[in-house]
């Protein structure tokens, strides 16, 4: 009986677990995960790369974890900010600070950043929350060519907006 409660203790902190909770700029951030390379369409419609839209591949970083990224304490009053609080997120697009930390940023490789986050502006953003990379750690280089997208329902739903085309 005390074997049956202690498992059940331990399955029910599991599901219990919460995503970890970040903030938007100009709170840093240090996230985990893989780099993966994904393919949208670009100007001048947005909706296919087959039917003439410039191709707008990019770097996008898959978590380990989901996030839930909230806005900090002192900005949630400001109106004219663009930010807003996001749950479950699995992915994010990047963008680099530092010409030089793009050899770093591969397809596959495992890698911690450390950046601050601003949520989409603009049709060339296709993740609802994008991290501006100051700072890249290798952790490992996987190299692998078919990494999963593993992401959430509400990414999924977003990038379906998005008009995702393939992964290369």
């Amino acid at each position: 009986m005390r074997y049956l409660f202690l498992m059940l203790l331990i399955f029910s902190s599991f599901a219990l677990a919460k995503n970890q909770t970040v903030y938007y700029e100009p709170s840093l951030v240090e996230l985990k995960g893989v780099i993966k390379d994904l393919k949208f369409p670009g100007p001048p419609n947005y909706e296919s790369i087959k039917n003439g839209d410039a191709d707008e591949t990019g770097a996008y970083l898959i978590l380990n974890n989901p996030i839930d990224v909230i806005l900090p304490s002192k900005l949630k009053n400001d109106s004219n900010d663009n930010d807003e609080p996001e749950e479950n997120v699995k992915i994010l697009q990047l963008a680099v600070e530092n010409d030089s930390d793009w050899t770093k940023i591969k397809k596959g490789n495992y890698v911690q950043l450390t950046g601050t986050l601003f949520h989409c502006l603009t049709a060339h953003h296709h993740t609802r929350v994008l991290l501006w990379v100051e700072k890249v750690k290798v952790l490992s280089m996987q190299k692998a060519e078919n990494i999963k997208l593993d992401i959430s329902s509400e990414d999924q739903q977003f990038m379906s907006h998005e008009h995702l085309q393939s992964s290369t």
